[in-house]
């Protein structure tokens, strides 16, 4: 009730009203922001163009929806209309930026430079979280917003359906496109538990930082049901990333640098 009285009051002009409905949310939507894009300035510039667009269309608002689920279905559409403009990333984009780090003469040196920061802390279960979005990026743009807003925010299919105005067999599809495709992807890449595959970033850049920034080691990943198989991985995986705070951990300084480095190279 107090959220539809702020929405009337917001509709007739209120400022201040509008304000406090859409505060809770900043934080939220520029999580959301961040995992889609990737880049920060970016993120930050759609953030502000989401709640520009959310005060205009505020009169079209319906009083039988949450305010949330249309906050972040402008967010989703203002994500997809950026997204569109921008080349997919190759699944082995990281891959890529590592051989060129090796080969570049005080590359390692400028990463331990950063990693010695004193707010600096390398968490492996951000840097997962970092991955994800890679491999996230990789996928046509309406797959990508499937698995975040399903997977990573835990909209229900109808919301998330809704959000990105389409039947709910569509986003189904879309939804279980994305969960195939990524999970192919990791077979090549990370296992997550034994660490099988050609990437070994997560220990790798822990063992660059000062023994004091490094963080935890990963324990052991046992998946839901305890059999693990390419699914259940992926699931233990997506566990890990939407509890990572990706957009304001403490190893962000790190990974908005490689994720600016992996825009321009893969642009």
């Amino acid at each position: 009730m107090e959220e539809l009285q702020l929405v009337d009051a917001a509709k007739n002009g209120d400022r201040a009203a509008f304000g406090t409905l859409v505060e809770p949310w900043r934080g939220p939507l520029f999580g959301y922001i961040y995992r889609m894009v990737s880049l920060r300035q970016d993120a930050e510039d759609l953030l502000q163009d989401v709640l520009v667009r959310a005060l205009e269309s505020l009169p079209s608002f319906r009083r039988d929806s949450r305010f949330k689920s249309w906050l972040f279905g402008i967010a989703t559409h203002v994500c997809l209309d950026h997204l569109r403009g921008k080349k997919r990333w190759r699944v082995e984009a990281q891959l890529e930026g590592e051989k060129e780090a090796d080969k570049t003469p005080g590359a390692i040196e400028g990463l331990r430079a950063l990693m010695s920061a004193p707010d600096f802390i390398f968490e492996i279960r951000e840097h997962i979280s970092f991955c994800f979005t890679c491999i996230g990026r990789s996928l046509p743009p309406e797959q990508q917003a499937a698995i975040v807003l399903r997977e990573m925010l835990g909209f229900s299919n109808e919301e998330a359906a809704g959000m990105m105005e389409v039947s709910e067999p569509v986003f189904r599809h879309r939804l279980s496109d994305a969960r195939s495709t990524m999970i192919k992807s990791y077979e090549g890449l990370c296992r997550l538990i034994g660490k099988e595959g050609v990437c070994y970033q997560c220990e790798g850049l822990r063992q660059i930082a000062p023994l004091k920034n490094q963080g935890p080691p990963l324990v052991a990943i046992t998946p839901k049901g305890g059999t693990v198989t390419p699914e259940s991985l992926f699931d233990a995986r997506i566990d890990i990333v939407r509890e990572a705070p990706l957009e304001n951990g403490t190893t962000r300084t790190m990974h908005d640098r490689f994720y600016a480095n992996l825009a321009a190279r893969e642009a």
